[in-house]
């Protein structure tokens, strides 16, 4: 027997052996799987509450989150099954980019509607997430709030009858919730009749450790880490500040009589001694963000006194804004092509292109002043100053980066405007649908949405991953307001914002991310918690918001979402780990079938030896 034809066996031996290490590897790392649970709605005819079975199933996709329902779900509720999502993936600190998120509600009543069962939709993706299963016995209402706080709902007393009549043991409600028309006494002995138990919760935490027995809650550090965020922002300030000291040192040399440009200065002298007290305290990024608004001043106060000495200011200026125009779009191509790009560094680059490009930065304010030059000169003059002032900011941010090419393609860029103009649209959307439309808060949303949509129809990609972002930050703070606007909980409300604003920052250091401007924003945003809720709320949401984008670059390449119409499987990819557990399992296979080598060896060896004896007895005779 040729000895080259045991080696047949052998290799597929040892592949199948690799292809179970493999597919077994595979398992243990997916966050995919499906869980179903009980959620309670209002019979909108009766008034009655009414049961409906909640079945999630995620799949390996691209980050899109889809929902259907019988009888059909209002918009409202398919704009909170997106935010539940988003919710669930902060929580459980997983990139959930990779996967799809398929709800579907099967209901009795003629119509499925209404936010109330946010907070189930994030428990369930959560369960999924972290591969624990769901307890049956166990129920809840209330909607989820993007800093992982409950909202607050109607009607629970009636839905928690509705859970008890359907053999519910534990049923969970927002702990925030007025009893007028929610948690009656009555219903509270109806329950306790049927063996149910009526719980007030706080945290989409703890409506998940009743639900699966874990307790995932995470501990705060105060104390952020933050040596190379100083040592950046550290950079940046000192270069900005450099360069106000010279703008204004250039406005003296002008020895001005001009009333209004000696009330610039004076302001300036002020607002630069205010930043030299921050950055003595290490606050190097609310001193960089203050030297914008002073050396604005500084740079109006020049402008000035260059069209006081013209004979035609209004053609000056118009030249003025022109070569603006042609530094703008130099800086952009400068900072896009020339500074070296991986995850770390990206972020850096596109604040530096954002001021350059973004809702209300240079570009922008550029042309306004264009606009404005021929009713106001010096409204137009000031516009001017400040666009000029957020270019040369953009310098700075990139000043500590390498020289170098971009390893980051357009392709990139475009995914992510791609995925952060869709959360944008379904945050927008469920903000708006709390009824809270019309303020001042949606319209400031809303523009930053439609200058998002504006972008990315331009290209400009990181101007519309920058107003996308705002917008997803504006709504997330509409939706936590609106359970201020409608209990008690004020007090809560901003040591709610904070805590996850921070607990955010936590996961990205604990991750070896260093969120800039998480970190910018949730310091930015203390300097106003004594003095004013709305900057302290806003500034919370933002560094949230920030860091959350901030932990996401940090994953291989970039979020590869698609906006698809139909639902597609993506090629499976092996992971190092997988190779890791293939090339493992090849080398258990090659040993064993070593093993059975041999002893198929000695087998025929022997079987020679045997017959190698015969055929000398038969000579012998």
């Amino acid at each position: 027997m040729d000895r080259r034809l045991l080696l047949v066996p052998i290799i597929l031996f040892a592949f199948s052996i690799s292809i179970f290490s493999a597919h077994g590897a595979t398992a243990n790392t997916t966050h995919t799987g499906k869980a179903t649970l009980y959620i309670f709605g209002i019979d909108s005819q009766t008034g009655v509450g009414v049961p409906a079975l909640l079945t999630l199933t995620v799949t390996n996709g691209s980050g899109q989150v889809f929902l259907g329902s019988t009888p059909l779900s209002d918009q409202q509720t398919q704009a909170q099954a997106t935010v539940s999502v988003d919710v669930a993936c902060q929580l459980v600190n997983i990139n959930c980019n990779k996967y799809n998120f398929y709800y579907y509600i099967t209901s009795s009543s003629s119509q499925v509607g209404g936010p109330s069962a946010g907070a189930a939709f994030t428990v369930a993706a959560m369960a999924i997430l972290t591969g624990k299963s769901l307890n049956s016995q166990v129920a809840m209402t209330g909607t989820a709030n993007p800093d992982g706080s409950m909202g607050i709902v109607g009607d629970v007393a009636a839905k928690s009858q509705a859970a008890a009549d359907q053999g519910i043991k534990i049923f969970l409600y927002p702990a925030n919730e007025p009893s007028a028309d929610n948690m009656t006494q009555a219903a509270l002995a109806y329950d306790e009749n049927l063996g149910e138990v009526a719980i007030p919760v706080s945290s989409i935490y703890e409506a998940y450790q009743y639900f699966t027995g874990y307790n995932i809650t995470p501990i705060l550090n105060y104390s952020i880490v933050t040596p190379l965020y100083n040592s950046v922002m550290k950079v940046t300030y000192s270069e900005f500040s450099a360069y106000q000291q010279s703008l204004y040192n250039q406005v003296i040399a002008q020895n001005s009589t001009n009333t209004t440009v000696q009330n610039l200065l004076s302001y300036a002298q002020s607002a630069m001694s205010y930043q030299n007290t921050l950055a003595t305290e290490g606050n190097y990024y609310v001193a960089a963000s203050n030297i914008v608004n002073s050396s604005a001043a500084l740079m109006y106060a020049y402008t000035l006194e260059k069209l006081g000495a013209s004979q035609n200011p209004m053609q000056t200026l118009s030249t003025m804004i022109s070569a603006e125009n042609v530094s703008i779009q130099n800086t952009y191509n400068n900072i896009s092509g020339n500074y070296l790009t991986n995850t770390s560094t990206l972020e850096l680059k596109l604040i530096a292109i954002d001021r350059l490009t973004g809702y209300q930065q240079a570009t922008y304010l550029l042309n306004q002043a264009e606009s404005s030059l021929n009713p106001d000169i010096t409204t137009s003059a000031y516009l001017y100053s400040l666009a000029e002032i957020k270019r040369v900011s953009a310098i700075f941010w990139v000043a500590i980066l390498p020289p170098g090419n971009s390893n980051f393609s357009e392709s990139s860029y475009s995914n992510l405007s791609n995925y952060y103009l869709y959360k944008a649209s379904s945050f927008t959307d469920y903000a708006t649908l709390l009824g809270l439309s019309g303020s001042a808060e949606t319209t400031v949303m809303q523009d930053y949405f439609d200058s998002a949509q504006s972008y990315q129809s331009q290209g400009h990609y990181v101007a519309s991953i920058f107003s996308s972002l705002e917008c997803i930050a504006d709504a997330e703070l509409i939706i936590e307001e609106n359970s201020i606007a409608t209990n008690n909980s004020l007090s809560q409300v901003p040591a709610q914002i904070s805590a996850s604003a921070l607990r955010s920052i936590n996961t990205a250091e604990d991750a070896g991310v260093t969120p800039f401007l998480g970190i910018s924003y949730y310091q930015f945003g203390n300097n106003f918690a004594n003095d004013s809720l709305a900057n302290y709320l806003q500034y919370s949401a933002l560094s949230r918001t920030y860091t959350g984008f901030e932990s996401a670059l940090a994953n291989a390449s970039v979020l590869p979402f698609l906006p698809i119409l139909q639902v597609i499987t993506p090629p499976s990819v092996l992971s190092y780990q997988d190779i890791a557990y293939l090339l493992l399992g090849f080398a258990v296979g090659v040993v064993i079938s070593g093993f059975i080598y041999e002893y198929k060896l000695y087998k025929i060896t022997k079987k020679n030896r045997r017959s190698g004896k015969n055929k000398t007895r038969r000579l012998q005779k």
